[in-house]
């Protein structure tokens, strides 16, 4: 599978001209879902911009998108190694979540009915909470009040993950966790 950094989520049935129209930035492929895209930018900053500019004057990329989402890593998982696999790369990035509020979202394409999302949220959620506890820090999980969010993104066996930041959120109101 070919690197990626960022999901990108399409209105409907505009995969094929967000990919012509992201071509400039980086290399863009479907995963088998409709209207979702991933994609390897080189410099997701200026990319985050460029989007955000665009989007100020009307740019013809935005008749095609409708959300972007950032991914710092991503990991491979069978449905009986999801938990386990997830459970590892959360432990590794949980020092990113500043202490304080946040919550992890998880949108699941694929194994539907297989891979109980609310509940596994909450999990990892917890293991973030134990990690920043182990620091001497106090977190909670809060979806109003929050100051990141971990959006974890799966595609059939492929995920991703990202620590996205509120501030980063309010400078590029497209990027977006469900």
């Amino acid at each position: 599978m070919p690197p990626w950094n960022v999901v990108v989520a399409c209105r409907r049935n505009g995969e094929r001209g967000a990919v012509k129209e992201l071509k400039f930035f980086g290399r863009f492929h479907t995963m088998g879902f409709r209207d979702v895209l991933v994609g390897n930018v080189l410099d997701r900053g200026r990319f985050f911009e460029e989007l955000r500019k665009g989007r100020e004057v009307r740019d013809p990329v935005w008749r095609y998108l409708s959300r972007v989402v950032p991914v710092d890593e991503v990991f491979s998982f069978t449905l009986e190694t999801f938990r386990e696999r997830l459970s590892g790369v959360i432990d590794g990035i949980a020092g990113r979540v500043p202490p304080g509020p946040f919550y992890v979202r998880i949108e699941r394409r694929g194994h539907k009915g297989e891979i109980p999302t609310q509940e596994v949220e909450k999990e990892m959620g917890g293991r973030i909470i134990a990690a920043h506890e182990r620091e001497g820090h106090a977190s909670r999980v809060d979806f109003k009040e929050f100051l990141a969010v971990v959006a974890v993104e799966t595609f059939h066996d492929a995920g991703g993950i990202a620590v996205i930041f509120r501030e980063e959120m309010e400078a590029y109101p497209f990027i977006k966790v469900p």
